[in-house]
């Protein structure tokens, strides 16, 4: 999980989730860009955290939220060369999962569910 608040600074890059089981996990892959700790909503910030150049490969289990995949990035910002790969991600019991992708690069290879 990549959470960065709103209007941070900095970069983060050149990360790989590999080889990894789950099993009813909440939010199972997710990077928020516009993250929000407060009740009501937060102004949308021009700056963030630059993201770039994370892999996520041979990852598989059960989600326990309907999104298992969620890349919610900075519109100022985007998300760039992301890659998922052999990722087969399902909710558990009998619902579908289901990938939110928002302003970001995004490549996928092999096997990925659910996909953007």
């Amino acid at each position: 999980m990549i959470n960065y608040e709103q209007g941070g600074s900095g970069s983060a890059s050149n990360i790989l989730f590999q080889n990894i089981e789950m099993y009813n996990v909440s939010n199972p892959i997710i990077i928020d860009q516009n993250y929000c700790d407060q009740d009501k909503p937060c102004k949308e910030q021009s700056s963030a955290v630059k993201v770039k150049d994370v892999v996520y490969k041979n990852i598989n289990g059960t989600s326990a939220s309907e999104v298992a995949i969620k890349f919610d990035c900075s519109k100022t910002h985007p998300c760039e060369e992301i890659l998922l790969q052999n990722v087969k991600l399902e909710e558990q019991g009998d619902r579908t999962a289901k990938a939110i992708c928002n302003n970001v690069k995004l490549t996928e290879k092999g096997t990925v569910f659910p996909q953007c």
